[in-house]
């Protein structure tokens, strides 16, 4: 678990929540894009249905496409499917009443991670606690 910003460097998953902040601050914006330049940037399909969600119609959708195309699809297969699963039951039985309530696409994203073996890029507290429960590195895009 991480509460400093990124520095940029290192392959990662970035989350919906990165995204959307790089949008926002250019600093981020500028560490994003050099790290997409250089190969360092993934994503998986819960990250680009929620951006497209996000879209401002038929541009921004294409935005979206364009944007990832060059970039690393971590699959979202059975196994994640599965270990998106078994993380639920585990917090469930090991932590406090609805531990297991978060949500899917978060939860999807962590699991991506973990299974790729990459840091999650993100800009949401969800993922503090998922790191410490899945031994995951989470690293915040700007300062909380």
């Amino acid at each position: 678990m991480s509460a400093t910003p990124w520095s940029g460097e290192g392959p990662v998953l970035a989350d919906t929540s990165a995204w959307i902040v790089a949008r926002r601050l250019p600093a981020a914006r500028e560490l994003l894009l050099a790290a997409a330049e250089r190969g360092e940037i993934a994503w998986c399909w819960p990250v680009r249905y929620e951006l497209m969600i996000d879209a401002r119609g038929a541009d921004g959708i294409a935005l979206v496409d364009r944007t990832l195309e060059g970039l690393r699809e971590i699959p979202v297969d059975r196994a994640v499917q599965r270990g998106v699963l078994a993380a639920m039951r585990e917090l469930a039985a090991t932590q406090s009443h609805e531990a297991h309530r978060l949500p899917l696409a978060d939860l999807t994203v962590a699991v991506a991670a973990q299974q790729s073996g990459l840091d999650v890029l993100h800009h949401d507290h969800h993922f503090d606690r998922l790191a410490t429960h899945l031994g995951i590195r989470a690293v915040w895009i700007a300062e909380r």
